[in-house]
């Protein structure tokens, strides 16, 4: 088997194809990672048998943790789109603050809708209500704008069940811990949604009063409780598995809190309640709404099953001694793996577009080299959310959220670049700093314990 600086060069060449492929050549990620998981396999000494071995075993790990997680909530999210659950809360929240806390609350909104809904479907949805709430306040509709698509953005990079952190979480080995990603994930958007607030208060675009037609736009004021309901219920659900074990000793609501906790049994019974009481007169569309949920969801696990694979390559080679190795003779601190996660992300995402590809190719090289470093589970926990933070640093034009905020708020390419790609690099890297700050308070906590 390979080792030392002949492994290293093999695993660096393997890194420059993903991106070149990916980002240059086009080619499709899972394409891609299936392949640099076969040369990689066999140049690295393996051989045939085990290669193929180590790659279905990978793919199939990956899909048994988070597979069925990523239908349940694109299911859920199809639900409270199709069914106009999402604009009425939206619309409803709108509707209840004042006129100098509008972009606080249009981020606000951004960010609870996006848990759910893919950040292009929501802003889409919900582009339409934020104009007119600009015109009836006279607010900046560009300030407005980019305060939801940078609200919808947050969520979507960091907050699962969102397919990038869950199928990161999956290869992270956090997929049985969606709890504290979550618990955590809400605690580094805060100071994110604040940096991109920062930057949107600066906006001042005219007036628009003409967002250009998508889909037929449903809004439902009667549903906006019962989609807040539907909406935080697996959130609840989720993190309930990881608190009540810490409040009780009782055998039996562990037991339960733990099985309705789990994060795939969780989004199936709030995508079930949510089809029953927003959908109840939509009876006819379900079997629809579930086979787009299907379509959608399909590709993205198809691709984190590859990341699987690969990552799963990495770990059968020798690079996590070698990483060890190298860690023990040398005087670089364990903190380094956040800003490293950050980078790493950073540079694909920036290169080849895609936050969800980004995160789960990123997540699934970083895997192997974790055992070199010395930290909790959270503090793991921490480490991808740094790679969510690099996720969302650079959004430019070779992603297509920007293009459909630039469309559908009406905000000029210029000033996308100007304003929102600087925003989003800005909340990135806040997401990281803040990761850095909560890795020495845990250290600082488990400590005071000792």
């Amino acid at each position: 088997m390979a080792t030392g600086s002949i492994l290293l060069l093999i695993i660096l060449a393997a890194l420059v194809f993903i991106v070149l492929a990916c980002a240059v050549m086009k080619w499709h990620p899972m394409l891609v990672l299936l392949v640099t998981a076969l040369v990689t396999g066999l140049a690295t000494g393996l051989g045939p048998d085990k290669t193929i071995t180590t790659i279905f075993n990978g793919a199939g790990a990956v899909f048994a943790a988070i597979g069925y997680i990523i239908v349940a909530g694109t299911l859920l999210g199809e639900v409270l789109e199709k069914t106009g659950g999402a604009a009425g809360l939206a619309d409803k929240l709108m509707g209840s603050v004042s006129k100098n806390k509008i972009l606080p609350a249009t981020a606000a909104i951004g960010l609870l809708v996006g848990i759910p809904v893919f950040c292009d479907s929501g802003f889409i949805v919900l582009t339409r209500l934020v104009q007119a709430m600009a015109n009836v306040t006279g607010h900046p509709a560009g300030s407005m704008q980019l305060a939801l698509a940078t609200g919808l953005y947050t969520s979507h990079v960091i907050i699962p069940p969102t397919p990038g952190p869950m199928a990161a979480a999956g290869n992270l080995g956090l997929s049985s811990s969606l709890g504290w990603v979550i618990l955590l994930g809400i605690v580094v958007s805060i100071p994110a949604i604040f940096t991109g607030l920062w930057m949107v208060k600066k906006i001042d675009f005219p007036i628009v009063t003409d967002a250009p037609d998508h889909r037929p736009q449903k809004s439902n004021h009667k549903n906006a409780g019962k989609a807040l309901f539907v909406l935080l219920l697996p959130l609840l659900l989720i993190t309930s598995g990881v608190i009540i074990p810490t409040l009780t000793s009782n055998d039996a609501l562990i037991k339960s809190s733990k099985l309705l906790g789990h994060p795939a049994i969780a989004l199936f019974i709030s995508a079930i309640i949510a089809m029953v009481l927003l959908g109840d007169k939509q009876r006819h569309e379900w079997a629809e709404w579930i086979s787009t949920a299907l379509v959608q969801s399909g590709p993205i696990i198809l691709i984190t099953t590859a990341g699987g694979a690969f990552g799963a390559i990495l770990k059968a080679t020798a690079l996590q001694q070698e990483i060890t190795s190298f860690l023990d003779g040398s005087n670089i601190p364990v903190i380094a793996i956040y800003p490293f996660a950050f980078l790493l992300t950073a540079i694909f995402k920036t290169a080849q577009g895609s936050s969800t590809a980004a995160m789960i190719i990123c997540s699934a090289m970083i895997y192997p080299i974790l055992g070199a470093f010395e930290l909790s589970l959270q503090q793991n926990v921490l480490v991808l959310l740094s790679i969510s933070g690099g996720a969302m640093a650079i959004c430019h034009a070779n992603d297509s959220y920007f293009w459909v905020v630039n469309q559908y708020g009406k905000i000029p390419v210029r000033d996308m670049y100007r304003y929102y790609s600087v925003a989003t690099l800005l909340m990135g890297l806040s997401v990281m700093l803040t990761c850095i700050l909560l890795h020495y308070l845990i250290d600082w906590y488990q400590a005071s314990l000792s």
